[in-house]
């Protein structure tokens, strides 16, 4: 198992993939929690307390900051897309039969391939904290707003942003494990994941509906980052579940499909 698992994993930082997809990560992550740093202190955003998360510097808005790309719904793109190629490859480029033939065992096989996508997020993970406090805290510093990063809530963020990235691989994977076109499973999981996000999004909000909209899978990632309100107790009640909610669900969402995934490939002739 654990030679199986050091093949998937040097398979994965041999190939240009891992760090192409980490620099747009580094620019999108980074970039988002700049920006969010600068509206700290502005009314840019208007100047009710209740609508403006940036009026006022809270523990709540840190976190806010550096999870900013997944308020946009932009930084689980990466992961989501790293997890569906992954797997897509092997089928494009047909080296699926050829890694069954070396190591018939294919439970072992799928296993050593969930761990390698699970390591790999991790150090997504890790990345995006490093890009993301680091021009988060920069922006913050030459503002004189404090960053935070004495706080316990601050790296509660950090440390669950690296289960965030690894169940957004996972989910990704088990995708790619159920559409085995590469252009197609691409295509499809970054339209489901923003752009059917947004469209679900509105339509609940002009339904009323406030339940629903805590199950999409970008919400549950930012109701496990941003566990604070960010505006103090004005903006009312979160529109989140609570961390470990999120996270239960979540995993919930990763586990059906990458088993499913699995479990349907390990059952199927490979040609």
């Amino acid at each position: 198992m654990g030679g199986a698992i050091r093949a998937e994993v040097r398979k994965i930082f041999t190939t240009r993939l891992w760090w192409g997809l980490l620099l747009g990560l580094i620019l999108v992550s980074g970039g988002v929690s700049a920006l969010f740093a600068s509206l700290v202190g502005t009314t840019v955003a208007g100047r009710n307390p209740a609508s403006n998360p940036f009026l006022i510097m809270t523990e709540g808005t840190a976190q806010l900051i550096y999870a900013g790309g997944f308020v946009y719904n932009l930084t689980p793109l990466f992961p989501l897309a790293l997890g569906v190629i992954l797997i897509t490859q092997e089928f494009r480029h047909q080296t699926i039969s050829a890694t069954f033939l070396a190591r018939p065992r294919r439970v072992e096989l799928l296993l050593a391939k969930v761990v390698a996508v699970v390591i790999i997020g991790v150090v997504y993970g890790i990345v995006h904290d490093l890009a993301a406090g680091g021009f988060g805290t920069l922006v913050l510093a030459i503002k004189g707003e404090p960053t935070f990063l004495g706080s316990s809530a601050t790296w509660q963020t950090f440390a669950i942003s690296l289960l965030t990235f690894v169940l957004w691989a996972l989910l990704g994977f088990g995708f790619g494990l159920l559409v085995r076109n590469q252009l197609a499973a691409v295509f499809l999981a970054l339209g489901i994941a923003f752009i059917a996000h947004i469209a679900l999004s509105i339509v609940f909000s002009i339904l009323n509906w406030t339940t629903p909209p805590k199950f999409l899978p970008d919400n549950l990632s930012v109701g496990m980052l941003v566990t604070h309100d960010p505006t103090g107790g004005a903006g009312g009640a979160s529109p989140y579940f609570s961390l470990w909610v999120n996270a239960a669900v979540f995993l919930g969402y990763a586990v059906v499909l990458s088993g499913l995934g699995s479990w349907l490939l390990s059952r199927r002739d490979i040609s």
